[in-house]
């Protein structure tokens, strides 16, 4: 860990609090995932040798040399970016550009070179909100590099009011009711506990049955469902224990009569809740156990006093209903400074139009393309 992270502490410092951006979910995913990858990390150091902005990718050696954020492939890492200094003030930004702009500056100046080459970047989990990609975006146009921002889903953010009783009051009188007597639910059904994994063997037990549900649910439908990658279990579940670990895990289940109906994976950061994960027991399903932990989960969010939840990726309809705003999740298509990239793009393009053109004839729904270079 210490040769690819060096120091936790500093490569977390920039993280802004996200999770995904530090090495308690990018260690065990480079444990699980790395082992056919090259690690690419672009350090940005100021003038006394300090670390100041982190680029952290890894490179697929075969033909196209495509860099990718670490965290990549079905892990759904959302809000992937450059780490820099959190505290960013208008006279701060000057000096983020100025890193940004350095980044850019190496990554064109080593594009067709052995040890550093590439020929495209494929960014994932990147949030059309995020201003230092947006920065990044701007300085590689300007560097002449063609930059592809596409948007197939959102991530979404369920904003928390200043009382519960106003949360609330942006619901119907019927939401309003069901709301209540979910968060009576635990008490009023006979059997029925909601515990948060207090010890490492729970987060064991925990995991171990939220997956299987969650799992079981896909497979009825059809679906081979996210968990049947045995590397993708593993990583979430090393993670789990990281996060565990660091007080960071939100890990509650449903028990009736002693067996587990329900699960959630969450992970806090010092001002919300992310939900990157859930299951339910369809044995269960006319208690509605899903129900019961979301509201129990939105209520113990207000009661921490945190600013929301971040649902991330995927538009099921459940998010919008529960009043949270959606932000474009993008993939950025980075295309390097060569002649032999351009021309591999000029094919992918031509061929994303192609579907594009198919989509509006059949009256599918568009790919969003987002030009990120906007600085506003």
């Amino acid at each position: 860990m210490n040769a690819l992270f060096g120091n936790p502490e500093s490569w977390n410092s920039l993280s802004d609090g996200i999770p995904f951006r530090q090495t308690r979910w990018l260690k065990p995913w480079w444990d699980q995932f790395g082992d056919a990858l090259e690690a690419y990390v672009v350090v940005a150091r100021d003038d006394q040798g300090q670390i100041c902005g982190i680029l952290p990718l890894c490179r697929q050696l075969a033909s196209p040399r495509t860099l990718r954020f670490m965290g990549d492939n079905n892990a759904c890492t959302d809000f992937a970016s450059i780490l820099l200094d959190s505290g960013a003030t208008a006279a701060q930004s000057i000096v983020a550009q100025s890193i940004v702009d350095a980044m850019v500056q190496f990554l064109c100046l080593h594009a067709g070179s052995d040890s550093y080459g590439w020929d495209f970047l494929e960014l994932d989990g990147v949030s059309a909100a995020d201003p230092v990609m947006r920065c990044f975006s701007a300085s590689l146009a300007k560097a002449g590099v063609i930059v592809h921002a596409q948007s197939r889903m959102s991530t979404w953010f369920l904003k928390s009011a200043e009382s519960w009783e106003q949360q609330l009051s942006n619901h119907s009188k019927r939401t309003r009711k069901k709301t209540k007597g979910f968060l009576e639910a635990v008490d009023k059904t006979p059997g029925m506990q909601r515990v948060l994994a207090q010890s490492s063997e729970q987060v064991d037990e925990f995991m171990d049955a939220m997956i299987e549900l969650h799992q079981r649910r896909w497979n009825a439908v059809g679906e081979p469902g996210s968990y049947a990658d045995k590397r993708l279990r593993d990583f979430v579940i090393q993670m789990a224990h990281e996060m565990f670990e660091h007080e960071r895990l939100y890990l509650p289940v449903l028990r009736l009569d002693g067996r587990i109906i329900g699960g959630e994976l969450g992970i806090l950061s010092d001002n919300q809740l992310y939900i990157y994960s859930s299951g339910f027991d369809l044995d269960a399903s006319d208690l509605e156990p899903g129900r019961i932990l979301a509201v129990n989960t939105h209520k113990y969010v207000h009661d921490q006093g945190l600013r929301g939840i971040e649902y991330m990726r995927g538009d099921e309809p459940y998010k919008p209903r529960s009043g949270a705003e959606p932000t474009p999740l993008l993939q950025l298509r980075v295309v390097a400074p060569r002649w032999w990239a351009k021309v591999c793009h000029s094919a992918w393009s031509a061929q994303f139009e192609l579907k594009q053109w198919a989509r509006r004839r059949t009256g599918r729904e568009l790919v969003k393309v987002v030009d990120m270079a906007l600085t506003s």
